[in-house]
């Protein structure tokens, strides 16, 4: 047998790729599994690994546009807490809005912002429905948002607060100061 190399007898055999050598091509491996380019990984291992990159990060995209269980429910859950009327029950609170700034008389900028809060405008009873007065910001979604019952489902309830005040379900229309009947 001949060296894969040259034309001399082959002396080895190469335990790596089973090539045939002399001892001029080669000690315990063969001159070729010695190049440092064949420690290199192969093309099909890049390939296989670019693959897998983009197949990851698609699937990434798609739980960040889509994530798990989003089919209009919130994963987090809601405690929901009856007002009572020796505890005000805050709901939510405005972003800081801040008024028109004046120079002080050290010509610095000072600006303050008002604190407000939503509270309910009456106790609800166990039996009727009670008032809420639309305020700024407020939606027919928030407002449900706000005085969801336990364990009840939010759509639901907020076509229920637009049935019970003769709104449109499908686009309801609130406007400010408005009150609105929120069922029990």
């Amino acid at each position: 047998m001949e060296c894969y190399a040259c034309s001399n007898e082959a002396t080895r055999q190469c335990k790596r790729c089973a090539r045939v050598y002399c001892d001029v091509h080669g000690g315990e491996l063969c001159a070729e599994c010695l190049r440092p380019t064949s420690s290199l990984p192969s093309f099909n291992l890049y390939r296989g690994s670019l693959l897998a990159l983009l197949v990851g990060t698609a699937v990434a995209v798609w739980l960040l546009v889509q994530p798990p269980g989003d089919s209009g429910e919130s994963l987090v859950s809601v405690v929901q807490l009856s007002p009572s009327p020796s505890v005000p029950l805050v709901l939510r609170t405005p972003e800081a809005t801040s008024t028109p700034a004046t120079p002080a008389a050290g010509g610095t900028v000072e600006a303050t912002a008002p604190a407000s809060t939503r509270t309910p405008e009456a106790t609800p009873s166990p039996a009727k429905p009670f008032e809420y007065t639309v305020e700024s910001g407020d939606s027919l979604l928030s407002i449900a948002e706000d005085w969801l019952p336990a364990g009840e489902d939010l759509m639901e309830f907020a076509n229920r607060i637009a049935e019970l005040n003769g709104l449109d379900p499908d686009d309801p229309v609130i406007v400010v100061g408005d009150v609105l009947l929120i069922p029990q």
